[in-house]
């Protein structure tokens, strides 16, 4: 029986297979999508290209497990910024800054590297679903306030974040450039116009 790292097989393989994944994750981040090959990510902690289909079927597989890690990472990360916000507008503010502040730590490296990597069908659901689940936060915070077309305002939201963590990546400080968004952002909600009273019937006397 080959030995083991962890007081029990099932504990090891799933060590195993974390360590895989970062040295996938450090592989990519390093020389590319087209380095992450089983075989260069095997050898980085010293694994037989042979053992480490053991753990995964191809690189495809494993730059999927990369994906989905990271958008888990970041959808927990959200999740604990925001658990002590009271308010919507707080939540929303949250979300923006933490979003922007992840950028700004490196956070959303993974994803520029992966690019327009193509993944299998059932991997792209998976990763689809951690997107509506990591944006959740944000369309909550819009419900809850009350504002005219919601949806496209979430919409919006998110695009004006994507544009700040562009405008990140190529120096900017995310302090300034979240209170810029934040400042925006809510300059645009329009809340829901009351609806207009029904002006009382009169009967011709």
């Amino acid at each position: 029986m080959p030995k083991i790292s962890a007081p029990t097989v099932a504990e090891h393989r799933s060590r195993r297979r974390d360590e895989l994944i970062r040295a996938a994750t450090d592989e990519l981040l390093e020389s590319g999508v087209d380095a992450v090959t089983l075989a260069r990510v095997g050898k980085r902690i010293g694994l037989a290209r042979s053992s480490v289909y053991e753990y995964f079927n191809s690189a495809t597989d494993l730059l999927a497990e990369i994906a989905l890690s990271s958008f888990a990472e970041w959808t927990g990360e959200i999740e604990r910024a925001l658990a002590g916000s009271a308010s919507a507008a707080e939540r929303l503010d949250g979300y923006i800054l933490t979003s922007l502040r992840l950028v700004a730590e490196g956070k959303h490296d993974i994803a520029d590297a992966l690019g327009g990597t193509r993944l299998p069908d059932y991997h792209r659901r998976e990763v689809i679903e951690l997107h509506v689940a990591l944006m959740s936060p944000l369309r909550d915070a819009v419900d809850q306030m009350g504002v005219e077309n919601p949806t496209l305002m979430v919409e919006l939201i998110q695009g004006m974040v994507e544009a700040g963590s562009r405008r990140i990546a190529r120096g900017d400080d995310y302090m300034r450039v979240a209170r810029a968004t934040i400042s925006l952002v809510h300059s645009g909600l329009v809340p829901v116009a009351p609806a207009e009273s029904t002006p009382a019937l009169r009967i011709p006397r």
